[in-house]
């Protein structure tokens, strides 16, 4: 083999496994660079357990429609709030007849029954973090994404008739904690090699 061709091999070598070396250190120190999101979707809460507390706080019979933003569930400046027709309530607690009607709660049959003085709010507060953690250089070159999700999620339920609560209903999950790998072998032919496959199967 010729000279040339060996020394040309042997420094692209060098190089190759210098950028690895460096890139491996960079790995913890740059988990900075890697994508963080945040998915917050309430203004007034921010904890599970405030949301716990505030629920507490509604009185089926008692709470107005006018009290609900004093206690964070405020229809008009919470961001993605379900306002429920009694049809979409109905949908709501009987979803595709999976319930029969004499199931319901009176409370929940009642204002189902009131028709047009009947509507439901369901407030989704949430505060999620998404992170990607792991070794920056992995990372970079598609071999292995580890994404972490934390934070907290929550549902409330708030039946209204006539301008009252008559049926709140909560659940949610207090502490999300959940890692996802994803690990590609090929690295970045990955999805080369996905690419190829997907295009070839529209001629053949």
């Amino acid at each position: 083999m010729d000279n040339g061709v060996v020394s040309g091999t042997s420094r692209g070598l060098k190089i190759f496994v210098s950028a690895v070396f460096m890139f491996s250190l960079v790995g913890c120190g740059g988990l900075g660079l890697l994508p963080h999101e945040s998915k917050v979707s309430s203004n007034s809460f921010q904890s599970y357990e405030q949301v716990q507390a505030a629920y507490a706080d509604v009185t089926p019979g008692n709470t107005r429609l006018t009290d609900l933003p004093k206690l964070g569930f405020d229809t008009a400046t919470t961001p993605n709030v379900e306002i429920l027709s009694y049809l979409g309530v109905i949908e709501r607690f009987m979803p595709r007849n999976t319930m029969s009607y004499d199931r319901l709660a009176p409370q929940v049959q009642a204002c189902i029954e009131a028709q047009d003085r009947c509507s439901a709010f369901v407030f989704h507060p949430q505060h999620v973090e998404t992170r990607r953690t792991g070794n920056f250089f992995l990372d970079l070159l598609g071999f292995e994404r580890r994404t972490v999700d934390s934070g907290w999620a929550a549902e409330v339920v708030l039946l209204m008739q006539d301008g009252r609560v008559a049926y709140k209903l909560m659940s949610g999950r207090p502490r999300i904690d959940e890692m996802h790998d994803q690990i590609s072998p090929l690295g970045p032919l990955q999805d080369i090699g996905n690419s190829v496959t997907k295009t070839a199967s529209r001629f053949f």
